[in-house]
């Protein structure tokens, strides 16, 4: 290896600097924080060591919960918690933590996973509606039933009849509507599993499966392959037009996360064989694409019709507390134009203003429903946040595989016989 590689436990400064918040966790890479001298400048890079992919995938239950996950590598809690992995969106751990190329194989498993999830959710609904028809025939027949006997003695209870039957209407239009929604999510799902999981997705998938069996082949058809995927799904994601909208939210999300991994995928290939300016050249094109369409559903989900909580600080509000990590709300921000620009005084106010809207307010505006909702506005974020820091991460990465002309990435990560752990790297001077 051409520069120091060293296991982030075994590096007090970092740890330091982390507990003390003059460091924070940005993607794969730790930066001084806000406040300090060098305030944005890198730190180090993070990067994986082999054996954290294969320890991550065997125990898959561990994987997005950061605790634990940093629990299996040695770091301790408070550790995890300083780092801003104690509530990461498990949306955001389709990509490695690291910027190695050895995270394909835990890629190509969340990929699996995704597309099997999506698989149960569709035969879930598909039962759903199966016994809903049924349900849906007994009604019918009992309605007729309850016609014929009805029309023996019609004049008795023609009032009563005219009454039930407008309640029956009633229910019925609202069952109906209900079935024709989930029927058309079901239909969505079922279009998204075909064209995007099985067709792209899943191609996708067998070349990282192939790179893991044969990582000394040639990267050509690999590369086509995660091309392919990344303009397809970029695509998709960039025409949605941000709603809250499970339909329109389920499709985005896997467009986007497919769209992480395709980039990433195609960048890192790019790197391993020494084109680092053509990873750079993607890169510089591909991050800010994403970042706009991670700012543009940041602006959509965060604004309210109050204007005092349009604002990613109302989820500072203890109402939240059990709920939303600070470190979460702060992900969030990086995604909003409006909150990441303010100034300390300016988030001060902000967050009186949120105060005293839930306080003066009545408390049934603020019911289960409504915060089961904010609750998942804040995840389906931060992974937007999350994804798109990593990918700002691989810039650097790239950046630095460049300054230092090496023929491939591969020279700058910890070989094969390296202890299972997180790295840090020496970043370009």
């Amino acid at each position: 290896m051409l520069i120091d590689t060293t296991l982030l436990v075994n590096n007090p400064d970092i740890i330091k600097g982390l507990l003390d918040g003059s460091m924070k966790r940005y993607g794969s890479v730790i930066r001084w924080a806000a406040g300090t001298e060098n305030a944005g400048q890198i730190v180090r890079h993070l990067v994986e060591a082999p054996g954290v992919t294969n320890t991550v995938i065997s125990g898959a239950k561990v994987i997005g919960e950061g605790v634990n996950y940093y629990k299996l590598l040695g770091i301790e809690k408070t550790l995890s918690s300083v780092m801003g992995l104690s509530q990461v969106a498990a949306g955001a751990s389709v990509l490695n933590l690291g910027v190695s190329i050895l995270g394909f194989a835990y890629m190509g498993y969340k990929l699996h996973q995704i597309q099997k999830q999506l698989g149960h959710i569709q035969q879930s609904m598909e039962e759903g509606f199966d016994r809903m028809e049924a349900s849906l025939y007994r009604i019918e027949g009992s309605i007729q039933k309850g016609f014929s006997q009805v029309g023996v003695s019609l004049d008795r209870v023609e009032h009563r009849l005219n009454i039930i039957s407008g309640q029956l209407g009633y229910l019925f239009l609202l069952v109906e509507d209900n079935r024709q929604k989930q029927q058309s999510l079901a239909k969505a799902i079922s279009h998204l599993h075909q064209a995007m999981l099985i067709k792209e997705i899943a191609a996708l998938n067998a070349e990282l499966d192939d790179r893991k069996r044969f990582p000394d082949e040639s990267s050509r058809e690999s590369l086509k392959v995660a091309s392919r995927v990344r303009l397809f799904l970029a695509n998709q994601a960039l025409q949605a037009t941000p709603e809250l909208d499970a339909e329109l939210m389920l499709n985005t999300d896997i467009s986007i996360q497919g769209w992480a991994v395709a980039t990433a995928t195609e960048a890192q290939l790019l790197l391993e064989i020494g084109q680092h300016q053509e990873a750079r050249e993607l890169l510089a094109i591909e991050v800010p694409k994403f970042k706009q369409v991670a700012e543009r559903w940041g602006n959509e989900l965060i604004s309210d019709e109050n204007p005092y909580l349009s604002t990613t600080y109302r989820f500072n509000h203890s109402r939240f507390q059990e709920y939303i990590t600070p470190e979460r709300v702060e992900r969030i921000v990086e995604i909003s134009p409006s909150d990441r620009t303010l100034s300390s005084e300016h988030i001060r106010t902000k967050k009186i203003h949120v105060d005293v809207e839930f306080e003066m307010s009545h408390s049934s505006q603020w019911d289960q429903t409504w915060l089961h909702r904010q609750i998942a506005i804040a995840e389906y974020l931060d992974t937007l946040s999350e994804l798109s820091a990593r990918l700002d991460g691989l810039q650097s990465f790239a950046a630095l595989c460049e300054s230092k002309n090496v023929s491939s990435s591969r020279h700058l990560l910890p070989d094969y016989n390296a202890a299972t752990g997180l790295y840090v790297l020496q970043p370009n001077e």
